[in-house]
């Protein structure tokens, strides 16, 4: 089991049982929630066959079947991490999805969760088919769905346009540029230069060569580690 993962489920389960130091069954089996980050090998999740809540921060998940074996599903996150699809997501009956930064395209298997009420794709190259006719159709159901607004989309587009698998996307405090899954960090959730959709439109009008480096080098930049109010 990978390490991750075993601290995620000591810290669930220590604070009523102690350290055990290898956990029973039925104590892997009370497991309904939990949180994991950095996880290299996900397989090892399938010990809590009674998770209704999971949240991966920054793992390694290319596809859902990764996370197989966890039929009682009803919320999950997968953020800044490296899911490319959603294909399989029906097996669950989930009312929530969060999938923040990731290598999603296609949003079409969404339509296939009659439960679903909320989901965030925000910070996803999503394809302008899932884009136009997906996201209105999963609203026009009640869903509330959160996605990238049109600015910050286009720029995440152009980004993988480029060879560049990353992630542009906006907050409270300014745009922000992230890179997902653990090819280019140890911790991808962590470290977003603060970078305002005028000059990713500078650098990304450059040569290719010089957009994968000036790109690369914004993560480098100390003084973009804050947002502009605060420099």
């Amino acid at each position: 089991m990978d390490r991750k993962i075993e601290e995620a489920i000591a810290a669930e389960l220590e604070p009523e049982y102690g350290n055990q130091g290898s956990w029973k069954r039925s104590h892997l089996e009370r497991v309904v929630a939990l949180s994991v980050d950095h996880a290299r090998d996900l397989s090892g999740l399938s010990a809590c066959p009674n998770l209704e809540v999971l949240l991966l921060i920054g793992c390694e998940i290319s596809t859902l079947r990764d996370i197989d074996g966890l039929d009682s599903l009803v919320s999950l996150t997968v953020k800044d991490s490296e899911l490319k699809h959603l294909a399989g997501v029906q097996r669950w009956d989930l009312f929530s999805l969060r999938v923040q930064r990731n290598l999603i395209e296609d949003l079409a298997p969404l339509t296939e969760l009659p439960s679903l009420k909320r989901i965030d794709v925000t910070g996803n190259p999503i394809s302008r088919r899932s884009r136009v006719e997906v996201i209105p159709e999963l609203a026009s159901r009640g869903i509330d769905v959160t996605a990238s607004p049109e600015r910050e989309w286009q720029i995440t587009l152009r980004l993988h346009a480029a060879g560049l698998p990353f992630s542009y996307y906006r907050t409270s405090a300014g745009c922000r540029l992230g890179r997902p899954g653990l090819t280019f960090s140890d911790e991808p959730e962590a470290g977003h230069p603060f970078i305002e959709p005028d000059e990713m439109d500078v650098i990304l009008s450059g040569s290719p060569e010089s957009v994968r480096e000036n790109v690369r080098g914004l993560f480098e930049r100390e003084d973009l580690m804050r947002p502009a109010s605060e420099r």
